[in-house]
């Protein structure tokens, strides 16, 4: 059985012509979305606000910014479509909070003595059978690549 608080609550809200302005502007924010969706879905845009007759459309990155300002006449005859209040569409690159990982600092190469010693026992593991084991198989190429990188 479903509570009747949500409904009064709705009730309450959409009897107040702030709350239905409100309402109105969303619905034609995601009918201008999805018309932009729909003209260009690679270029993954979002809406962000109308100011005035300007819309302003969230990018992912500032070259994707770059290449909606070349294809503004098409975007914007697929959101006139959909509403007249748009007479032109700013682009900005969404702000990200992703913070730069330090760069990895490179391994220290293996010692010498140390691959000898791999080699070696690679070598063992092979000894009575026919066929190399994969512990054998990545010893060996271990030891391949630690000296082809040292040459």
């Amino acid at each position: 059985m479903q509570a009747s608080v949500p409904k009064q609550v709705l009730d309450w809200l959409s009897a107040e012509p702030a709350y239905r302005n409100a309402a109105a502007q969303i619905d034609t924010l995601l009918r201008i979305e999805a018309a932009l969706r729909k003209a260009a879905p690679e270029l993954g845009l979002a809406v962000v606000a109308i100011q005035g007759e300007t819309l302003i459309a969230a990018t992912r990155s500032a070259a994707a910014a770059a290449k909606c300002r070349q294809l503004e006449p098409t975007l914007l005859a697929a959101v006139q479509e959909t509403t007249a209040k748009v007479n032109r569409i700013r682009f900005r690159p969404q702000r990200t909070s992703r913070t730069r990982l330090p760069p990895i600092a490179p391994r220290a190469p293996i010692p010498e003595r140390a691959l000898a010693a791999f080699a070696e026992l690679g070598a063992a593991t092979a000894a009575g059978r026919r066929t190399a084991t994969p512990l054998q198989r990545a010893l060996v190429r271990l030891v391949k690549r630690q000296r082809r990188g040292r040459s």
